[in-house]
């Protein structure tokens, strides 16, 4: 048997009469689903409702002959000794046991015995139900609530197995990825070493073709046509030059060589240098203006904004007709320094200016205008390289500006760069 104790509820029977006298009678509590049992302390039965008839399956006639000790055989009275005096103790006594019938089934019950006294008399009402719905709901919950769990971790199993298949299947994309990302940078990087061959070949065919006239004809051809061969040797090799120097410079540029390296720089100063090492003053055959707006301090790395500013500044003039005027306006703004470069030259058309800091690609407007297409891709380079930004506007047959921002402090970041790098080390 199993004890507990608990709240009980207990029954408002109205005694008026003698109570032997009453338990005996028609009374309301015959009507109750739940059994009744009154019995004295020699659990010699005093009164038994239907339903306690029906639970033990004894009528009603039998059971009042009859002792606790009869329908439940096991039950000793050294047994209900102890009851007794517990429930008389407590008042109230609650368990849960196994009820056998005379055909020999069992099932399980919920009895809730109470303690009462009456004119010198003592009594216990015995209330009891069968719990055996209950407890097969219970059992059917519990099995269901286990078979819920074993579904559970199976999903869990399989969530978890599910998991580690797309892991596997991301870790093969990811290859493949890296893969095809290896294999396009391949690609990327024989298309630069053919296009730079090719660049290469064109200067090389001037100097191989005009030194082998020069050897051929040079006793019969005047000093004027021989002077016009070794100009184009000159410009051939300083566009093989050129060329190789752009091609080092974006090199070292991809692999991180090129370190960056601002400090003070005076920009009025830095800008009429470039123009006059580039002889574009007022004597040239364009006409360029140089206006400044402000004079302030920079701290910028000079060595890699002198190829920038060369390199917008020549294509100006390159796509620009002689005779044209050429702006270059310094300015100051937000912590930045504003280079702008407008031409009045052939313009970039639209298709061509998503392209346009590519390595090679050449607007398609140019005609025999020579280049390689490297001095943009070299500049958006140089340009990243301080943290700045360059944007183009332009319009086929009106012009090209090219406005430069480059922050003003990287000497200030740099050093504090510096000063967290020692703190880190």
């Amino acid at each position: 048997m199993v004890f507990g104790n608990r709240i009980l509820e207990q029954s408002n029977l109205q005694v008026t009469l003698e109570l032997e006298e009453e338990l005996h009678t028609k009374s309301p509590i015959n009507l109750w689903q739940r059994a009744v049992f009154w019995v004295n302390p020699d659990a010699q039965f005093l009164y038994i409702n239907d339903a306690a008839c029906s639970l033990v399956g004894y009528s009603r006639e039998e059971l009042l002959s009859m002792t606790m000790h009869d329908v439940k055989p096991d039950f000793s009275k050294q047994d209900w000794s102890k009851y007794w005096k517990t429930i008389k103790q407590q008042g109230y006594l609650y368990f849960e046991s196994l009820h056998w019938t005379k055909e020999g089934q069992s099932f399980p019950l919920e009895i809730t015995f109470t303690y009462m006294e009456y004119n010198g008399n003592e009594y216990g009402c015995i209330l009891v139900r069968n719990i055996n719905q209950r407890k097969q709901a219970s059992l059917t919950l519990q099995r269901d609530n286990e078979a819920n769990k074993r579904k559970v971790q199976q999903q869990a199993v399989e969530l978890s197995e599910a998991i580690q298949q797309l892991n596997r299947e991301k870790a093969l994309r990811q290859q493949a990825e890296m893969a095809l990302e290896q294999e396009k940078q391949a690609q990327d990087f024989w298309h630069f070493v053919s296009m730079v061959c090719h660049e290469f070949r064109s200067p090389l065919n001037i100097i191989s073709l005009s030194t082998s006239l020069l050897k051929r004809h040079h006793h019969h051809w005047t000093e004027e046509k021989k002077l016009q061969y070794l100009q184009r040797l000159q410009t051939a090799v300083e566009n093989i030059s050129l060329l190789m120097d752009e091609v080092l410079t974006i090199a070292r540029v991809e692999a991180g060589k090129l370190k960056f390296d601002p400090t003070p720089l005076n920009p009025i100063q830095f800008c009429r240098e470039i123009l006059t090492e580039m002889n574009l003053n007022e004597s040239s055959q364009h006409k360029v203006t140089f206006v400044s707006q402000g004079d302030r301090q920079v701290c910028i790395d000079r060595k890699l904004l002198h190829p920038i500013l060369r390199n917008l500044l020549s294509n100006a003039v390159k796509y620009s007709p002689i005779g044209s005027t050429i702006d270059l306006v310094l300015s100051y703004q937000d912590e930045k320094v504003i280079f702008l470069l407008k031409d009045r030259g052939i313009g970039i058309p639209y298709s061509d200016q998503q392209q346009l800091f590519k390595p090679f690609h050449r607007g398609g407007n140019v005609g025999d205008i020579p280049g390689n297409g490297l001095g943009l891709a070299l500049v958006k380079k140089l340009v990243d390289l301080h943290n700045g930004q360059i944007t183009v506007v332009s319009e086929v047959g009106v012009g090209t500006t090219f406005a430069l921002a480059l922050p003003i402090n990287q000497y200030k970041q740099k050093l504090l760069s510096r000063s967290d790098q020692i703190i880190n080390n």
